[in-house]
């Protein structure tokens, strides 16, 4: 089976690889399957989710472990009832976007043994499993992908998750992306700041870029 991500060098703590690698390992990497085919997403290789029903997440810091999720059709309802009625505007479905995230992660969290993941980093040393923002990076474009396979994005699409440090001098962090398909600007999506099941943080990805922390 297909795993979720294949991770291009070790990032237990959110580290970055030296961009000028990154083209080299991105050549040798390989990540074939017989029935799918893997999206490249910067530093990640996502599978497209073959369908809502089973997919594959990240249940460990750095993505050094995953579980496939298995959800039911009322499971699945309970995702695509968020976005009734239909957004009208971008602004409206991005607030939708994460609500549905976080029913994602709460239907997921048991099967994957993420439920009591802690803000940021601070499950650590609890015993349970803990993401940090590469698992969680992952794990939610895996999630918004499953939105768009589904067609519930109507005023989005997904883009390619983003890395800001080091070039810039920030703390190395990363995260999903959404693009809004009627300005072209670019939405960060990120998990990493709220415990498991709480909808994530969506801001202009420049904000995000230029060090964006709800906690400031």
């Amino acid at each position: 089976m297909l795993p979720a991500v294949r991770k291009l060098g070790d990032m237990t703590i959110c580290r970055w690889i030296q961009p000028a690698v990154i083209h080299v390992i991105i050549l040798l990497s390989s990540c074939a399957t017989s029935h799918q085919q893997p999206e490249r997403y910067l530093f990640l290789y996502v599978a497209v989710p073959a369908s809502h029903s089973h997919f594959v997440i990240c249940n460990q810091v750095s993505c050094d472990e995953t579980t496939s999720v298995h959800l039911t059709e009322n499971n699945w309802q309970s995702v695509r009832r968020i976005f009734q009625p239909l957004a009208t505007d971008s602004e409206s479905e991005r607030t939708q976007i994460a609500k549905a995230i976080a029913r994602l992660e709460q239907l997921a969290g048991d099967q994957a043994g993420t439920f009591d993941d802690q803000p940021r980093n601070r499950g650590s040393f609890r015993g349970t499993r803990q993401l940090d923002c590469v698992a969680e990076t992952t794990n939610t474009t895996v999630y918004l992908l499953l939105m768009k396979e589904n067609g519930l994005l109507r005023w989005h699409s997904v883009g390619n998750p983003k890395h800001r440090g080091l070039l810039n001098l920030k703390f190395p962090h990363n995260t999903a992306v959404l693009i809004d398909k009627g300005s072209n600007r670019l939405f960060a999506v990120d998990s990493y700041f709220h415990a498991n099941g709480e909808p994530p943080e969506i801001v202009p990805l420049a904000s995000w870029m230029d060090g964006y922390d709800p906690g400031n």
